[in-house]
């Protein structure tokens, strides 16, 4: 029988998709909005807005279920987790990295997230399996980062160096969490960890900013608030409850497809609101990373692989 909330599906999937894409130029546009109005960018101040204000948001839908469950030292230790690597650490990278290099770059590089939770859950997960394809997609993926960090425009900026490493590393410490609460916490409920997470997260940054980059100011903009409401509803929360709802109805090998759809998108809107420009050499770097990732979760879409030669050549 034909699903006929099918339309509602894509439609969902393309809008998540969407939203995480232009979440990169969003940053940028906080970032440089900020700078215009008080000669500097807070890039932990601004982060630490934007997770505050989000998990403060989810937090009813977590409380409605905290009623229903305990947490257990475990749980715990992964809300902690969640907080302090993936919401505190990898935004503080990510919100300073992008002072200083395009969105549309920031988006590529973090497109290696599966990439790097491969690699830790084969060290810290002894049922994690490193076959061929995934050993070739891994070395293909850095092989496409080597490629993007020899663009000239990195390397004739000491900065621009370091902020592209600090982006690496930013992935490394969002993927850490993915890992360890996968060991530890696998049915820990998802908003009750997305809430707590982002709220420690969010004071975690903010208890930082106040440290090293006061004085702090609160923006008098009104477009800063509407696309700090729009980083923190949206590309935090919404999404955050449509991708759940969708891994109910639709396969996640389906849904794992946002992973090259999303820098794409950011490409698109760096290039139209802020012309951003990428070489040949960027984009040789992106599709080796897209093609990394691709030998990696090949077995998960060999299925559709098949059917699609199938349909074009049919016996």
């Amino acid at each position: 029988m034909k699903d006929k909330r099918k339309p509602l599906y894509y439609f969902l999937f393309l809008l998540n998709v969407l939203i995480w894409g232009s979440s990169w130029a969003s940053v940028r546009f906080l970032l440089e909005n900020y700078a215009e109005t008080f000669d500097t960018a807070k890039p932990f101040y601004i982060a630490g807005l934007r997770y505050l204000l989000a998990g403060v948001l989810i937090f009813p839908v977590a409380l409605h279920q905290l009623r229903k469950i305990s947490l257990t030292k475990k749980d715990y230790l992964s809300i902690l987790y969640y907080g302090l690597s993936l919401v505190a650490l990898s935004n503080a990278l990510v919100f300073w990295s992008q002072q200083f290099l395009p969105s549309s770059l920031c988006s590529i590089i973090f497109s290696l997230y599966p990439v790097m939770v491969l690699i830790l859950s084969f060290l810290l997960l002894k049922e994690e399996k490193a076959g061929l394809l995934k050993i070739a997609g891994t070395l293909l993926s850095f092989l496409g980062v080597f490629i993007l960090f020899f663009d000239p425009l990195i390397l004739e900026a000491r900065i621009s160096s370091i902020a592209f490493f600090t982006m690496v590393f930013s992935v490394v410490f969002a993927a850490i969490p993915s890992v360890l609460i996968r060991k530890n916490s696998i049915h820990l409920n998802v908003f009750v960890l997305n809430s707590l997470g982002m709220f420690l997260g969010g004071i975690l940054l903010l208890l930082t900013s106040f440290v090293v980059e006061s004085p702090l100011h609160l923006p008098s903009d009104f477009r800063f608030w509407l696309v700090l409401s729009y980083l923190s509803v949206f590309a935090s929360c919404y999404t955050l409850i449509a991708f759940f709802w969708l891994m109910r109805h639709v396969q996640l090998t389906k849904l794992s497809l946002s992973a090259y759809l999303t820098p794409i998108v950011s490409l698109i809107i760096g290039v139209l609101f802020y012309n951003e420009t990428l070489n040949i050499q960027s984009y040789i770097g992106m599709i080796l990373v897209f093609l990394g990732i691709f030998l990696i979760d090949y077995f998960k879409y060999r299925k559709y692989i098949h059917v699609g030669r199938e349909a074009l050549f049919p016996h």
